[in-house]
């Protein structure tokens, strides 16, 4: 475990499927080293399955287990303006720029890529991010698809963008951790043989820049499971 600095905190980690620590494995490594008050943070980028059902029901059975240890649930890092902010900056490393005039943006088109999840909430928190990003990158459009689970699908989003007659396409992969995704997305801009070329830059990853918003997120009031 390890203290947060400027907190009176200790903290460790758990994940959601497989790997280990489990969340209740976590939790028990939390109460064995002396914890009464718990708070359990997802590090995730947007609210969906994982968030709504899958951790807090993890939560719920640790609760049973635990009747006299406090546990809170606190939300997800969502659309905030750090995670908007490291956007722009992988695109900046990409070789984009920040927008100087509305009324002349480049010929250049970005493609934000979100992981996907069946529930309602993540598209449109997607679509959200989107229009920030288009607020402060110069590019014509900010066009947005899914790895999984929604659409438009990632092959639709390629499509769509080939049909706005895109000269180039900067493709963001809005993604913490990647997996397997990053090489599936590469393939996929691969076997594209269109006249518009496609950047794929840098998904967010774990950034420095975003501790303090999870910091922020625990120390939170109003947590609920």
């Amino acid at each position: 475990m390890t203290r947060y600095p400027d907190h009176d905190a200790f903290q460790t980690y758990g994940f959601i499927e497989l790997s280990s620590p489990t969340i209740a494995e976590a939790i028990d490594h939390c109460v064995q080293n002396g914890a009464t008050e718990i708070t359990v943070v997802p590090v995730l980028l947007l609210t969906a399955g994982h968030a709504r059902v899958d951790i807090p029901e993890q939560v719920e059975e640790a609760i049973k287990v635990y009747p006299a240890i406090r546990i809170h649930y606190r939300e997800t890092i969502g659309v905030c303006e750090e995670v908007v902010e490291l956007a722009v900056k992988r695109l900046e490393a990409a070789g984009m720029s920040r927008l100087a005039d509305k009324a002349k943006r480049a010929d250049v088109d970005v493609l934000l890529v979100g992981r996907g999840s069946s529930d309602g909430y993540q598209p449109s928190d997607v679509a959200k991010i989107a229009r920030l990003i288009y607020e402060r990158v110069d590019c014509r459009y900010v066009e947005t698809c899914f790895l999984a689970a929604t659409t438009p699908t990632v092959e639709e989003g390629l499509e769509k963008v080939e049909r706005l007659r895109s000269g180039h396409t900067v493709v963001l992969p809005y993604l913490l951790f990647t997996g397997v995704l990053m090489n599936e997305l590469e393939q996929k801009l691969q076997r594209r043989n269109g006249e518009t070329t496609y950047k794929l830059c840098a998904f967010l990853g774990a950034d420095h820049e975003l501790a303090p918003v999870i910091v922020s997120r625990a120390l939170a009031s109003g947590g609920h499971v």
